[in-house]
């Protein structure tokens, strides 16, 4: 089954994190929500969702190939799709996590 998790908790999934990598979520966390969507029809797939391109390139900088879209290119991509406009990183994370047609 298809999960949304928030940046918090997967850090508390991950227990006691280094400080350097609390600095790199606080850091990302500065520029808005962060979520993380688990896909069950695509394996060993996650899904990150951000709110501004800045929270992009800093994952891309740390994590190079993470599957990382901004709420923008979210939207862009589902509703070329011919989903419904998504408002928000929750809307989308939804739309994702939904069975495939």
């Amino acid at each position: 089954m298809p999960t949304v998790y928030t940046l918090q908790e997967v850090l508390n999934r991950q227990g006691r994190v280094s400080a350097d990598t609390r600095a790199f979520c606080d850091r990302l966390l500065q520029h808005g929500d962060v979520l993380a969507v688990s896909l069950s029809y695509l394996p060993e797939s996650l899904v990150w969702l951000v709110t501004a391109p800045d929270q992009v390139r800093l994952m891309r900088e740390r994590h190079a190939g993470v599957l990382v879209m901004t709420l923008a290119e979210a939207q862009d991509l589902l509703t070329t799709m011919g989903e419904p406009f998504p408002v928000t990183l929750l809307e989308v994370a939804e739309c994702l996590a939904a069975p495939p047609p």
